[in-house]
């Protein structure tokens, strides 16, 4: 099978969201602080153990390290379609963690770079829709 440049920086940039996503549940289930300020706006800490960070009982780091191991797969086997409509409800959810760092009135970096990386890849996906990957 052969993989296009756009292909390769989709796998790139969902690898990149597989290896953030993996870090964050590692350090929820060993209780180990993240890597990150844990004062003023940049608070890590505070957004990541707050109410909000568990959905449905299960931590967002696992629900995020899930979406990218789809997206992986969306990535090598869907269609065109798929892609758009995966990364718009990635991208849904998204816009819902916006709202919560903003309620919390704290950033978590290595949520940011998750939610940047949701965007970009739905800004790839409608950019390369209709053209070959």
């Amino acid at each position: 099978m052969q993989i296009g440049r756009y292909t390769k920086l989709a796998l790139i940039l969902s690898a990149l969201g597989i290896i953030v996503t993996t870090y964050l549940t590692i350090t929820h289930y060993t209780n180990v602080q993240v890597a990150c300020p844990n004062t003023g706006v940049i608070n890590c800490e505070k957004v990541l153990t707050s109410p909000y960070s568990n959905l449905l009982g299960v931590p967002l780091g696992i629900w995020g390290l899930a979406f990218f191991l789809i997206e992986t797969g969306v990535i090598l086997w869907g269609n065109k379609d798929a892609r758009v409509i995966y990364n718009g409800l990635g991208l849904a959810f998204v816009f819902y963690f916006f709202w919560v760092e903003y309620t919390l009135a704290a950033i978590c970096i290595y949520c940011t770079t998750v939610h940047a990386l949701v965007i970009l890849l739905l800004a790839l996906s409608i950019y390369r829709y209709g053209k070959e990957w």
